[in-house]
């Protein structure tokens, strides 16, 4: 095997072949589905787009441009709103029931 001009071996078409092969078997071990599990793959894609979508219309204000990191924010401090509403709505009963009693 000599060396080139630029830098590159001449390598025997056995060499070549050997190369691409194992090649060929890293991507097999790489890939993590066959292509024919494709189209089950995308049915998860739906349900989490479909589930993101109602998560949009649930939670009021959002804003489409945040992403989904910007949406969970946002709805994390709605339910966090929602909770202190309880709370003081809670309170005003308790307030309101014992006042009535005496």
């Amino acid at each position: 095997m000599g060396v080139t001009l630029e830098g590159q071996r001449n390598e025997s078409i056995w060499v070549l072949m050997r190369r691409q092969r194992a090649r060929k078997a890293l991507v097999k071990k790489i890939m993590i589905r066959p292509k024919k599990s494709l189209k089950a793959s995308r049915r998860p894609c739906r349900a989490i787009h479909r589930r993101v979508k109602k998560l949009k219309e649930l939670v009021p204000h959002t804003k489409s441009t945040e992403g989904l990191d910007g949406l969970f924010r946002q709805t994390a401090d709605y339910i966090l709103a929602l909770e202190m509403k309880v709370r003081v709505m809670q309170t005003m009963v308790q307030v309101l029931t014992e006042s009535d009693c005496v």
